[in-house]
């Protein structure tokens, strides 16, 4: 008789653009390739929302004279290419990526806002391309433009879960983890610069890692529960005491606060 399947312990959500690899370097390449300028990577760092693809102040004019509806409609066609093409995860995480995946305890996967078409089977090619497995991966979701990233990790949590934690690179992302209840790892190698996630985001500093190697040390440690305890038969009773400890404590405390109120 085959052993029970352990269940999902750890919901593990990870960005993509920015955080798994290096996006920035890919839609240079496309503007290239039409002759417009994304600005150099410390500038468009610090630009927001549809500015960070359209230019700074010195690219910018000359981007938007350039930048026709149908040129826009090929330049994403031609930034799908790139990213199926060049597209790579950063080497460090392939490892520890796989290592997730085939873990039966850890609900891991890809929430991410993707500018490509069709950028499920994007995400999922260069995953591949890179050596990740990514056929045993939970799940990829691409978030339609005007949903909340927010709403999107709220609808995910469970019960099931003794934790959920997201892995990310902007303030947006860390604040809306923290509306959501997860726990965050934050890379200021990707979309935001260590000095606006701290400034503008209120990142705290111990969450924020500079480069995806100092990153994945940390994920790894931050996971290693999961990771090695997972045939001994003993994770939930150490997750909960390690992990939930305040959860614990606040079920002894309502605990202790019925029998008060009896006495």
């Amino acid at each position: 008789m085959n052993p029970p399947t352990p269940k999902k312990r750890l919901l593990l959500v990870l960005d993509f653009d920015g955080f798994l690899i290096n996006s920035y370097a890919l839609l240079r390449d496309t503007m290239a390739d039409f002759g417009l300028d994304v600005g150099d990577e410390e500038r468009f760092k610090n630009r927001r929302k549809f500015l960070k693809y359209l230019g700074g102040g010195k690219e910018l004019l000359h981007n938007l004279v350039g930048m026709s509806l149908p040129k826009t409609r090929k330049l994403r066609l031609r930034l799908t290419e790139i990213y199926a093409e060049s597209g790579r995860i950063y080497p460090e995480f392939i490892p520890l990526l796989n290592e997730l995946i085939a873990n039966p305890t850890i609900h891991c996967g890809i929430l991410t806002r993707n500018y490509t078409l069709n950028p499920g089977p994007v995400i999922r090619a260069v995953l591949r391309n890179s050596g990740v497995n990514d056929p045993d991966l939970d799940f990829v979701i691409p978030i339609p433009v005007g949903v909340k990233k927010t709403e999107v990790l709220t609808a995910m949590r469970a019960s099931r879960y003794f934790e959920s934690l997201l892995g990310a690179d902007e303030v947006g992302d860390y604040r809306a983890a923290t509306a959501a209840g997860y726990d965050c790892v934050i890379g200021s190698y990707g979309f935001d610069t260590r000095e606006r996630l701290v400034t503008q985001g209120a990142v705290p500093a111990d969450c924020i890692y500079d480069t995806p190697a100092a990153l994945t040390v940390a994920l790894k440690e931050r996971l290693a529960i999961y990771l090695d305890n997972v045939e001994r038969g003993t994770l939930g009773r150490r997750v909960m005491a390690s992990t939930s400890g305040r959860l614990i404590g606040a079920r002894y405390d309502a605990k202790s606060a019925v029998h008060a109120a009896h006495e």
